[in-house]
Parts: C-alpha cells; structure tokens; sequence
C-alpha cells in the first residue's frame, strides 16, 4: 500500500518574503526575479498575509494614464504590500496530507499556500498547485487508468478563422483551459488558455485595464495567430499518469485526446487530473486550476 503524500513532500522549503511597510516595488522586483507569483507577508517572523501578480497589477497605474516618470515613480513608491495585500491568509503544515492541501487550494480558489510550523507558526516555505501535481506525478499510481477514463468528452472545437475572442469566451464558459483547432475533421492545432491570457496581457501592458478585456485586445486576433502545432495531444491509451507528466513539462492545463486514427475523443485538463487525485467522477463539476 502507497504512503499518502504530506506537504512536506512537495513544498518549497525555502520561500522568499516580503514585509508590510516594505514599497511594493520590492516586491514587485522578489517576484520578476524570482519568476513566482506569490510572496508571503511576514511580520515579527509569523505569516499574516500574502501579495500575488494579481494584487500588484490592479495597484499599479497603467502607462496610458498619461502620467509623467515623475508622477508614476511617485505614485508607486507610495503604496506598500500592506495597502494590498491579502488577509488572513490560509496555510498548511508540514504534515499536512497532501491531498488535504489540494483541497484547501480548490475551496479557497488559490494558487498557492504558505506552509508553516504547527507550533510557532514560522514560515518554512510554500506549496502551490503545480508542486502538489509534480509530487503526484513522480509517485507511481497505477490504479489511475488511461487518459481515455477521465477525459472530458463534451468538448468544443474552433477552426483557425475563428475569432480569439470567441475562443476566449468558449474557454470562460466551459473553463476547459485548451481547444482542439479542427479544419476539415482534422486536428490542426491546439489553442491554450494561457496563450490567450498572455496576448490579453500583452495588449494590457500598454494601453491599461479595461472592461471585456478579450473581447477589446483580441478585436483583429484570429485563432490561427495563437494555436500551437498539432503535436501536442494525446492517444486514448496514454496513462493519467504520463497525461499529467506531458502537460507539466509543456506547462500547459489540457490536451486533446485523439484515437490512433487522428479522430477526436475529447481532451484531459488539469481539472480531470484533479478530480482523478480527489476519486471523483468526470461529471462532478468544473475544478479551477
């Protein structure tokens, strides 16, 4: 019988971090250099909060403001992680079970979790959504079936002419983070979530915040600008196991599932992966990863 994972198995022992009256220009520079998403607040070496991208850009003026070096120097030098971020912040221990963490991350709908000592409430790293999958990946689970098994079946499709913005929106509303580009029955490419948030992002950086962000910066994108080749998919008969190790390594959170003869069968998202770890069944509901 296989031990279950704890925290400790899958954090990162050493975290950086960063202070309440610190500028959130610091933190800003910990998290480009770093290339995390996530920094733990600490005061008097215990965590009370915790500042992500997400916090630090909505602080942040945008560069079509019309401000001068001046004035934007000016204004971010004013605000301090306090002023933004997040608390309280939920945590785990060390021997917290690993799929106990899981759980918390999905409920919570966060990324990532401080992990502390039990007694003295210390930080001693973190854990976030892919350090709790890698884990999983590199334990041997072969009670998880084929890719086939778990996969999501109902899924949508674009051809390469379709709208980004209406690709975009398919992906809001079914949260399936990946669609099949299909032309003439065939799978012609792959279009990822991720990709169009980094176009969105992008467009963002220089013009500002915007209401329907998509629907605005994706206005003459087409899918065909987007997608990746077609080799990024999968048979019916991959195990969960290596699905999950594929898209780890191609940091993605989904990948079309296609029979030996090219044909469409649906596609495996991070979710399905999920659900897998939880034992729940593919109709049990969306999973946000």
């Amino acid at each position: 019988m296989t031990t279950p994972l704890l925290v400790q198995d899958a954090m990162h022992p050493r975290a950086v971090t960063v202070g309440a009256h610190e500028p959130l220009s610091a933190a800003v520079v910990a998290m480009q250099e770093l290339g995390v998403k996530r920094l733990p607040v600490v005061q008097a070496g215990r965590v009370i909060g915790i500042v992500t991208d997400g916090e630090v850009r909505r602080a942040l003026p945008a560069l079509s403001d019309g401000l001068s070096p001046w004035e934007f120097t000016d204004h971010v030098g004013r605000v301090r992680v306090r002023d933004v971020m997040r608390a309280p912040v939920h945590t785990v221990t060390p021997q917290t079970p690993l799929r106990a963490a899981l759980r918390t991350l999905l409920d919570r709908r966060v990324g990532g979790l401080p992990v502390v000592q039990e007694e003295t409430g210390a930080l001693m790293g973190m854990l976030t959504l892919t350090d709790v999958l890698r884990a999983e990946a590199r334990a041997p689970r072969l009670q998880w079936g084929a890719a086939a098994q778990h996969m999501t079946r109902e899924v949508v499709t674009v051809t390469p002419d379709t709208p980004a913005s209406e690709a975009a929106a398919i992906l809001n509303v079914t949260r399936l983070h990946v669609l099949p580009v299909v032309q003439g029955g065939q799978l012609t490419g792959v279009l990822h979530a991720r990709d169009l948030r980094d176009a969105v992002d992008r467009a963002a950086a220089t013009h500002g915040p915007t209401l329907m962000a998509d629907q605005f910066f994706l206005q003459s994108v087409t899918v065909r600008d987007l997608m990746r080749p077609p080799s990024g998919y999968l048979t019916e008969s991959v195990p969960m196991h290596d699905a999950l190790t594929r898209m780890l390594e191609a940091d993605v959170h989904g990948l079309p599932v296609i029979t030996q003869d090219g044909e469409l069968l649906g596609v495996v998202t991070i979710s399905d992966v999920i659900r897998t770890l939880l034992g729940e069944s593919v109709g049990a509901g969306s999973v946000n990863a």
